[in-house]
């Protein structure tokens, strides 16, 4: 599929104008913000890149824009003898009940695991642990929704082989209620990686080999949403240019995987991305990584809604809070790291937490 045509909206002058102004939330003078979660009252959660190995795993965002380790210095931290602590953090979720959801995502000797903190209480609520049987040697599980009324779980396990492909990538389903997990529409076509590669000032983004060669990075499924209706799981390839949507309640079912897929559709077009978010209206909220952009892809055509070559560099994760009012936006130049630019290190800090307002509809009564 040819990539969707960029619209932007224009003065009466012809110059390129934002739909929304860009506000900056806090700023990282060395640390590579990940994804946002946005509490129901308004606080927001961050999680830490976990490509360059940060001291905390999670922060949390404080109004002045400062921020501290999330729950604690121990949960945040490295994993300890005792069982707390996380290798690496990129999903996280919080949900209506107050429970933050952060996947784990493991090392050479920690599994891979969903960590649920009680903010309310603040307290433990639960750990599961994914068990090898539904993870692959090049599993990279990173990022996940919350299916709150059926009580699960679905993971993007983009997976990425040393060669920089995604092979194997599937939706991990877990159970929340049993801890159980199973691993579904492994390479099927729609989460696999296109042919071309990602560019983002006319460079390709690029692993380079052991013996000097470049090779392009090749992404499969890596943005996942769930509308806040909780009827359809969006879901898309980063390196691919459309999104296709799975009912919640089919994802959730223990079908067989061809019953699986035959109710799978194709939604919209989208600009490569690496993460995104929908709306009532089934309005898709993207990251354009190509052109630090942040746009809008529905049905009827992708749209840029804000673009910014400094502040937008590489945005990578997105969340609307519960009212739709503000969509929240990492920015962290992942592609001027020298493992994803050929070796070159042309990071440019500091990174930010980033929002702009959309009044997005989230209810069932906005819905025409």
């Amino acid at each position: 599929m040819e990539r969707p045509p960029v619209s932007f909206s224009r003065n009466r002058k012809g110059a390129m104008m934002n739909k929304g102004q860009l506000e900056t939330v806090a700023i990282f003078p060395d640390e590579r913000p990940g994804n946002p979660t946005v509490m129901r009252d308004g606080r927001v959660l961050v999680s830490i890149s976990a490509i360059i190995a940060p001291e905390f795993a999670v922060r949390a965002i404080a109004s002045d824009g400062n921020h501290t380790p999330y729950p604690d210095e121990f949960w945040a931290g490295k994993p300890r003898p005792d069982g707390r602590g996380m290798a690496g953090v990129i999903g996280i979720r919080a949900d209506a009940d107050g429970i933050v959801w952060m996947l784990d995502l493991g090392d050479r000797t920690h599994q891979p695991k969903l960590v649920g903190w009680n903010d309310y209480e603040n307290r433990l609520h639960k750990v599961i642990v994914l068990p090898q049987n539904v993870l692959r040697p090049s599993s990279f599980a990173q990022d996940f929704v919350i299916d709150r009324r059926r009580r699960r779980i679905y993971i993007a396990d983009m997976t990425l082989n040393p060669g920089g492909a995604s092979d194997y990538p599937a939706i991990i389903v877990v159970d929340l209620d049993t801890g159980l997990s199973r691993r579904m529409l492994e390479a099927h076509p729609t989460l696999m990686p296109s042919e071309d590669p990602v560019r983002v000032d006319g460079k390709t983004i690029s692993l380079r080999m052991a013996d000097g060669e470049l090779v392009p990075y090749r992404y499969g499924l890596n943005p996942i949403a769930m509308d806040p209706l909780g009827k359809w799981v969006y879901f898309g390839a980063m390196s691919g240019t459309s999104v296709h949507r799975i009912p919640a309640d089919a994802l959730a079912d223990e079908s067989d995987v061809a019953a699986l897929a035959a109710q799978m559709e194709y939604w919209c077009a989208k600009p490569r991305c690496d993460g995104f978010d929908v709306d009532a209206l089934g309005n898709i909220y993207v990251t354009d990584v190509e052109n630090s952009a942040i746009g809008l892809a529905s049905p009827m055509g992708y749209s840029i809604l804000a673009q910014d070559r400094d502040r937008l560099a590489w945005p990578d994760g997105v969340e609307l809070d519960s009212e739709g009012r503000w969509l929240y936006i990492t920015a962290n130049q992942l592609h001027r790291l020298p493992v994803l630019n050929g070796g070159v290190d042309e990071s440019s800090p500091p990174f930010r937490l980033l929002r702009i307002r959309v009044d997005a509809p989230m209810k069932a009564e906005k819905v025409a």
